[in-house]
């Protein structure tokens, strides 16, 4: 049974989902404009998710045409790639900006987005159950994303490859957590610079003195 809703929270946590059509995509739901127009047409589309790559909301890459085991690993580190890259081909990559909350999706499901709002990418796990979407939830940051098709690789024995056995593709999400916010200064009314956060009088704040007035 399709699962619709997944969450990969830790360091090596996989989840096995399985997904039809011919071109997959992993979309941030959170930032990804859906809808176009009424009148878009194959072309637009194709401009429109090349843009939308560049812009960190999208990774889409092309699939066979017929029922898919996907292996979605979320990773903290090289390690997992560097094995991946001994026993795989790397189909396709590319990296990704997200709050936390993707939507595992088809081109066919974009393109219905882009001309309809009655189509738009589901925002519940019960509207993903209705539709060829699944909702996959990850701590928020950057993610490098890489599609790794497995190779059938069979034993002297006869036997095949364990992760050919177990699923078509490894879809690794590398996370690399947002850098902490910048503070901006605040200029005080004695001539003192503070950080937010932190008064002027604070021992620990860190502060630039001035007797003239630099703003």
């Amino acid at each position: 049974m399709r699962r619709s809703h997944v969450t990969l929270t830790g360091h090596l946590d996989e989840s096995l989902l399985r997904a039809p059509s011919e071109t997959l995509a992993l979309v941030d739901l959170e930032s990804y404009p859906a809808f176009l127009g009424k009148k878009v047409d194959y072309f637009d589309m194709m401009a429109h998710l090349s843009d939308q790559m560049q812009a960190l909301t999208v990774m889409s890459w092309r699939a066979p045409d017929r029922m898919l085991s996907l292996r979605l690993v979320f990773a903290d580190g090289d390690d997992m790639a560097g094995q991946m890259r001994s026993s795989c081909v790397t189909i396709a990559g590319g990296n990704l900006r997200t709050c936390g909350r993707l939507c595992l999706t088809t081109h066919e499901r974009l393109f219905d987005s882009a001309r309809s709002r009655r189509h738009l990418l589901p925002g519940s796990e019960r509207a993903a159950e209705q539709s060829s979407s699944q909702l996959v939830e990850v701590p928020p940051g950057i993610y490098s994303i890489v599609a790794y098709y497995h190779v059938v690789f069979r034993h002297e024995s006869g036997t095949t490859s364990d992760l050919a056995a177990k699923a078509d593709y490894t879809v690794l999400l590398r996370h690399y957590p947002f850098p902490p916010p910048r503070v901006a200064p605040i200029r005080l009314s004695n001539g003192i610079l503070a950080h937010a956060g932190g008064g002027a009088g604070d021992a620990g704040a860190e502060v630039i003195t001035s007797h003239a007035r630099i703003w």
